[in-house]
């Protein structure tokens, strides 16, 4: 199939974008045409509903497309898509989601409890790692609810994004401590089944370059346009294998496009190391993005990397010179001062209280918990 829909759309004037394979456009009438595609599920954006019934009608000379498609979207793979053209916005939600998995893990009186769960995982508390299963899958399936709390974070709900990925740590042998904790990050998704990402055109703050503060879904640091902020962080050796856990967040116009939580591959020596290879991480996922975007058509300058530790900014903006005590990560270190000598990326120092990775690298207590995930999260409610 996929050969078949690269070959239709190429036959009708459709580019591939090489950041991107499943992603196509065209220009028509001086108005830019992008097809997306998810295995038979395909977006389409366009300018006006003329554009919409010329593809449509190219589209069904090839494939079996049923009548009422083409439609503003609605959901796509799970994700309700709610769009205000007058507004500017986008929102991206998945209640219908967050509630089924609560259906499917959670008895009647623990979704009751839910309301009292603020925030994800409790930071003070420790989960062993164990060298057996305690739990069998047929009282807990834990590796199914893993799965589908990492679909969700995934996909709309990145402020679980960490705690998902410490709990998928012990997936092979879940004790009653790890059960406990996922059930709590489950009652934390359902009770706040609502959260989302907004996107927003933000078009009157064109021209001004001073960061205004706003409330619910934009971080101060945004600027209202079609720019990246990245924001890259790492907790140092912060479990029982020494290996730091990475916290990457690229945001654009108002919300979160790509983030991750992760456990490095290699143990790092020192909080600066650490710092390093997350910014490393966040400059790739981030070059990648702006090439996606200047094939789209959106011009983009310079990435800004929003960075917490000093000693990671000034091995970076060094220049390309050699530093004896990073002589055990050079290459990795030498591909982030080449980017910064090219003009590629810049590093910005953000402090600690308004680094929004930090979401991404542990549990944080309720209040710093809440103080980041309003800058992320959009509420529908």
């Amino acid at each position: 199939f996929s050969d078949a829909l690269d070959s239709h759309l190429k036959k009708i004037g459709f580019s591939q974008n090489l950041a991107d394979p499943c992603v196509w456009s065209r220009i028509r009438k001086g108005k830019q045409q992008i097809i997306t595609s998810y295995v038979d599920d395909c977006t389409l954006a366009c300018a006006d509903d003329e554009a919409r019934d010329e593809i449509m009608a190219e589209m069904r000379k090839r494939f079996e497309i049923k009548e009422g498609e083409g439609m503003p979207i609605n959901y796509l793979l799970g994700i309700l898509i709610q769009q205000n053209i007058e507004d500017g916005t986008v929102t991206l939600t998945q209640e219908l989601a967050a509630t089924k998995l609560a259906d499917a893990f959670l008895t009647d009186e623990e979704k009751v409890r839910a309301a009292s769960v603020r925030h994800p995982m409790l930071h003070s508390v420790i989960l062993p790692r164990l060298k057996e299963k305690e739990v069998p899958k047929e009282k807990f399936n834990y590796l199914s609810a893993i799965g589908s709390l990492l679909y969700l974070s995934g996909c709309t709900r990145p402020d679980i994004s960490a705690a998902t990925g410490i709990l998928a740590r012990h997936g092979a042998t879940p004790g009653t401590e790890h059960v406990r904790a996922a059930k709590r990050l489950i009652q934390y998704v359902y009770n706040t089944r609502k959260l989302g990402i907004q996107y927003s055109k933000n078009s009157k703050l064109e021209g001004k370059n001073a960061p205004v503060i706003y409330g619910q879904g934009r971080h101060p640091a945004d600027n209202g346009k079609n720019l990246l902020t990245t924001f890259a962080d790492s907790d140092y050796a912060d479990c029982d294998s020494r290996r730091s856990t990475q916290g990457i967040v690229i945001m654009m116009n108002g919300g979160p496009i790509a983030w991750s939580s992760i456990r490095g591959k290699t143990i790092c020596m020192s909080t600066a190391e650490a710092e390093v290879m997350a910014a490393v991480s966040a400059a790739k996922e981030s070059i990648h993005l702006k090439l996606l975007l200047g094939e789209l058509g959106v011009k983009h300058g310079k990435i800004l990397i929003k960075e917490d530790n000093t000693a990671c900014i000034a091995q970076a903006k060094g220049g390309l010179r050699f530093i004896r005590k990073a002589k055990h990560y050079d290459i990795a270190l030498r591909f982030i001062q080449k980017l910064t000598v090219d003009g590629e990326v810049d590093f910005e120092y953000t402090e600690t209280k308004e680094q929004l990775a930090d979401l991404f690298t542990k549990a944080l207590d309720e209040e710093k918990f809440k103080y980041f995930a309003d800058k992320l999260m959009y509420d529908a409610e």
